[in-house]
């Protein structure tokens, strides 16, 4: 009867222990799915202002994605404007929509843009991560979540060549 009931136990640790496993394996999953879906982001403004290059300047700003979504971004006084807002959208999740809600969003997102030197810019994404670990670098979002420790984030430089023109 003891033999059983030791053996009973054992499985019984076995399985809280695998559990376990499928839960820090859920949490990084997450993790990287919502690191992806930033790098994809990042990836879209830095094209945006490569291609606008000209007025690349007027990308530079703080907090994007902080506000509720522009219902039409066509009505944007330039291109640039109409970017921003755009990505603006993206950031909020409002490219996917289920039960009148933006789903696609990362939590608590939010985008920089700053210009450090002539014709080079910095894009940060930052949001709130799931489980808690070093705090990001940057300034962007920085005492805007909870904890430190979950704010996570992605950045990118664009050089803008200087053709003389």
């Amino acid at each position: 009867m003891i033999e059983v009931l030791v053996a009973l136990l054992i499985t019984a640790f076995g399985i809280l222990g695998y559990v376990a496993l499928q839960a820090r394996a859920t949490v990084g999953m997450i993790e990287g799915q919502q690191r992806m879906q930033a790098l994809i982001l990042v990836n879209e403004i830095s094209e945006r202002i490569s291609l606008n290059r000209r007025n690349a300047f007027t990308y530079v700003g703080d907090d994007y994605g902080v506000t509720a979504p522009q219902a039409d971004c066509s009505t944007a006084a330039s291109l640039a404007a109409r970017d921003v807002c755009e990505w603006s959208n993206l950031i909020r999740g409002a490219a996917e929509i289920e039960g009148g809600q933006q789903v696609g969003a990362l939590l608590n997102a939010r985008g920089c843009i700053s210009n450090p030197a002539t014709n080079e810019y910095v894009i940060h994404l930052v949001w709130q991560g799931v489980q808690a670990s070093a705090a990001a670098l940057n300034d962007c979002g920085k005492d805007d979540y909870t904890s430190e420790n979950t704010r996570r984030a992605v950045s990118t430089r664009v050089q803008i060549a200087d053709l003389g023109a």
